[in-house]
Formats: structure tokens, C-alpha cells, sequence
């Protein structure tokens, strides 16, 4: 069984495993937005099947997104899910138009922007950027999974799955990591870039 850190290590550093790997045995679950430019294959330099793939517009956890992370977790056995955001989002964006002016969109959009400045009062940041309000919700949204599903905070808290919330710059390629829960040191690396 891979550990929580092993398999941070294996996608900071960018290294494909040399055994081999199967969308049977992913090293990683990647919760991303959809709207993200960059393949999470391209950010970690994992062949295909390597990666559990969940996204969302603005990383809304439901219960589809709950299902598919519990099963990567219980039955895959994934020791790591990465919540990566992006610092272009468009619901970023939308989220600070309606904290500057009070600007919320329409329809279930509504309710992604709602998501995200609820998650920047929960973490008490400065909605001065886009680049601020992503990485409070990037952080609220690894909470979220650990507090709406018992299975995942039971591994977190047994230490054999981890969290890393972070998010890649799409003009530099550099992965900023805003938060670590679980089995995963955040201090092994805070930044790393691209290749």
C-alpha cells in the first residue's frame, strides 16, 4: 500500500512509477475545476490512468463528488486526494465581482459563488485577488470532504489517506500548495514548478 506522502512525493516531483500504473491502482484522486486549461496529467507528469479524475465548475462538493473520492479511497485504496485549483478560475472571478459588487449570477451558478465567499469568511482572507479567494476555497473545500463524509475523515484521521489543497498558476506552471491534512507534511513543498 502506497502512503499519503510516498504518493505526494511521486507527483511533486513529477515521476511516473516504474511499475507501471492502472486506472485499477491511481496514485491519487485529483478533485479539479472543469473549467481548468492545464490536464492534471501535464501538473503532475502522470501517464493516463495514473489520476482519478473528479471535477466540478468551482469545486462544488456533492454527493456525486462525496461517491466518487469514497470509492477511489475505499475500494482504489487512493492514499492521496489533491482539491487543485487554478488562479484564472472564472468562478474565482465571479466570486470576487460579487464581493467588490455585490454581483452574484444567476441560476445554480449562484450557488458555486455562494460556496466560494462563504469560504473566504470561513478563513477570515482578504478577498483581494483571485488568487486569494481560490486558495480560501481550495483549503474550505478539503475541509468540506473531511466534514461531509465519515469514511474520508476516518482515513485522514488514521493516516491512510491525506489531502494536499492546492492550486497551479496557469502563466508560470508553479503549484502552490495552500493546506495538508492527513499523512502528508505540507512543509515537504510549499511551490514546485512545472517542467
Amino acid at each position: 500500500m502506497t502512503l499519503p506522502l510516498a504518493a505526494w512525493q511521486q507527483l511533486r516531483d513529477r515521476e511516473r512509477p516504474s511499475y507501471g500504473q492502472s486506472s485499477d491502482h491511481p496514485v491519487a484522486a485529483v478533485f479539479r475545476c472543469a473549467d481548468a486549461l492545464l490536464s492534471i496529467d501535464a501538473v503532475f507528469g502522470q501517464d493516463t490512468g495514473a489520476l482519478f479524475d473528479i471535477s466540478t465548475w468551482g469545486h462544488v462538493v456533492d454527493k456525486s463528488v462525496l461517491g466518487s473520492l469514497e470509492y477511489a479511497v475505499e475500494i482504489l485504496k487512493v492514499p492521496l486526494i489533491v482539491v487543485l485549483g487554478h488562479d484564472d478560475c472564472p468562478a474565482m472571478h465571479a466570486a470576487l465581482r460579487a464581493w467588490e459588487h455585490a454581483e452574484l449570477p444567476g441560476g445554480s451558478m449562484r450557488r458555486v459563488v455562494e460556496h466560494a465567499l462563504a469560504s473566504v469568511v470561513r478563513r477570515g482572507t482578504a478577498a483581494d485577488s483571485v488568487q486569494s479567494v481560490a486558495a480560501a476555497h481550495i483549503v474550505e473545500t478539503g475541509v468540506a470532504l473531511m466534514q461531509r463524509s465519515p469514511m474520508l475523515s476516518r482515513r485522514v484521521d488514521d493516516r491512510t489517506c491525506g489531502i494536499v489543497s492546492a492550486t497551479v498558476s496557469s502563466t508560470d506552471g508553479e503549484v502552490h500548495v495552500h493546506a495538508a491534512f492527513g499523512a502528508v507534511d505540507e512543509s515537504v513543498s510549499k511551490v514546485f514548478e512545472l517542467v
